[in-house]
């Protein structure tokens, strides 16, 4: 009855004739004529990988909301990183700044102590071995100058790059030093602190349930999925009378997968293997947290032991030094005894400077293992 070309554009040749019911239809003849259709077709998922009409909380949001927390929690650990770093960095600088003065002092007096024992050698009151050894000790003492020279140096260097800051040989930094925390935590507080709050753990836990996510998402793949299909067409020829029509069609559609069902319940196993390994290492990661806690622990517990001693070692080398110079003022006391004294306090202040800071790098290290649940520096 129809002829035409793919375009919709239809010829209408003849139309009227006897139906084959025996009925007779008045005979006409229409000219040429154009065709519009218009179609829309809808699909909505009402199953879909564990998302039920997208209205529950389903695995693929929830995979993502747990790798927005891990994100966050690697964020805090970072923080904690860079405090550390600079607060090190620091105390190292300007501990060595602070004994630059006491190491100048020792080879100043080591330098006298060297003049005065070769002059007693020649004297005949000293053994060459005495000089050799008044040498050796003004040697050290130029070698420790300018260790600690070098060290302020490349930790100012160190901490203006830290800092984003020009790199500079000398960065104007204060002179004093923080206190060590007063009274420090003990380890109950530690221990109770990190493994309820430590971002290690927190990361961790969203690490699981960020794998638990991402195997529920591949199990729910294994179930078949159900679609809402629906369609809509209108057909009008444009001729000015009402000849357009109008289809309407619905359909549930269930996706089955059975060609890769065997590859998708493999991807399944392996996820679930990578959910119980991240289950396991939560326990690992907490006693990581709490063996590293307690080793620094430990060891400010010996630095302080040790601080405590050195001084009481300088009180009594004050005291000595002291004595000797008044005894010295009455001519009662050696010049180069009076040196060996006071090279003595040096070398326990300048200890005692040294294990002080060192312990204060160790407090900011113990707030970098607590993860920030204790707090020295802000």
């Amino acid at each position: 009855l129809f002829q035409g070309s793919p375009t919709s554009k239809f010829s209408v040749i003849n139309l009227g004739s006897v139906s084959p019911s025996g009925v007779a239809v008045t005979p006409r003849t229409v000219g040429w004529t154009g065709v519009e259709q218009y179609a829309a077709h809808l699909t909505y998922p009402l199953f879909k990988d564990g998302s039920i009409l997208g209205l529950n909380n389903a695995p693929a949001i929830a995979e993502k909301k747990a790798k927005k927390q891990a994100l966050a929690w690697t964020v805090n650990l970072t923080r904690e990183d860079v405090i550390y770093r600079i607060t090190d960095e620091f105390v190292a600088t300007v501990s060595a700044r602070n004994r630059m003065g006491l190491a100048e002092r020792r080879v100043k007096l080591a330098d006298q102590s060297v003049g005065i024992t070769q002059e007693q050698q020649k004297q005949g009151l000293k053994l060459p071995i005495d000089v050799r050894v008044a040498k050796e000790q003004f040697s050290a003492a130029q070698t420790l100058a300018k260790l600690l020279r070098e060290q302020a140096v490349a930790g100012s260097l160190g901490l203006s790059k830290t800092l984003g800051l020009s790199s500079s040989s000398y960065l104007s930094l204060s002179n004093t030093l923080p206190d060590p925390p007063d009274p420090p935590p003990t380890t109950e507080q530690l221990i109770g602190a990190c493994l309820s709050h430590h971002p290690s753990l927190e990361k961790q836990r969203a690490i699981i349930d960020q794998a638990k996510q991402d195997y529920r998402l591949e199990r729910f793949r294994l179930y078949p999925s159900v679609f809402l299909d629906g369609s809509a067409n209108y057909i009008d020829d444009f001729s000015g009378v009402s000849n357009s029509a109008s289809v309407f069609t619905g359909a549930i559609a269930v996706s089955v997968p059975i060609f890769d069902f065997g590859a998708q319940l493999a991807t399944t196993r392996s996820k679930l293997i990578r959910y119980k390994a991240a289950q396991a290492r939560l326990s690992s990661t907490a006693d990581d947290v709490n063996y590293e806690v307690l080793k620094i622990y430990q060891t400010i517990y010996t630095l302080t032991h040790n601080i405590l001693g050195l001084q009481e070692d300088v009180s009594k080398a004050e005291r000595d030094v002291q004595v000797i110079q008044a005894q010295q003022q009455q001519g009662i006391a050696e010049p180069l005894t009076v040196i060996e004294k006071e090279l003595h306090l040096i070398a326990k202040q300048d200890e005692l400077e040294g294990i002080e800071a060192r312990r204060l790098s160790y407090y900011a290290r113990l707030q970098n293992a607590a993860g920030g649940a204790w707090k020295w520096i802000p």
